[in-house]
């Protein structure tokens, strides 16, 4: 169990969190929830849908090719609607992450737009918003 401290620390530490006042990042360390994930644990399956945005706390979620994804998972799926086009797996040692539930992401996009904004700015799933592919 995270305290809210150590959320709040974990948040500020990831772009683009670390634009936000500290009130928004207080809002948003209150509403998310710590998840454990074993090594290989299957977070997301090709062309499935992720119902919650990850921050990374300690660990990695890869990709099929052992690939770490960047600190923030879910976005492009929860922004876009659009299924994930390939499997997201907790890496060898394990991810854990903060976790933010579908509906209260929006709640979260809609009064914080510096964060919605900074989340179009990222390279997200290897293509970003503007159509150019992603590092």
């Amino acid at each position: 169990m995270m305290t809210l401290a150590e959320k709040l620390l974990a948040l500020h530490a990831v772009p683009p969190f670390t634009a936000l006042r500290s009130e928004e990042l207080l809002t948003i360390a209150a509403a998310m929830a710590v998840h454990h994930f074993k090594p290989g644990h299957l977070i997301c399956e090709e062309g499935g849908v992720i119902n919650r945005l990850y921050v990374k706390v300690s660990g990695a979620a890869v990709g099929p090719d052992g690939t770490e994804m960047q600190p923030v998972v879910g976005t492009t799926i929860l922004l876009t609607g659009k299924a994930a086009p390939f499997a997201i797996t907790a890496g060898p040692e394990g991810y854990v992450a903060l976790s933010l539930p579908r509906g209260k992401f929006f709640t979260v996009i809609n009064e914080c737009p510096l964060l919605l904004a900074g989340f179009f700015r990222m390279p997200l799933l290897g293509v970003d918003y503007s159509g150019e592919a992603g590092s």
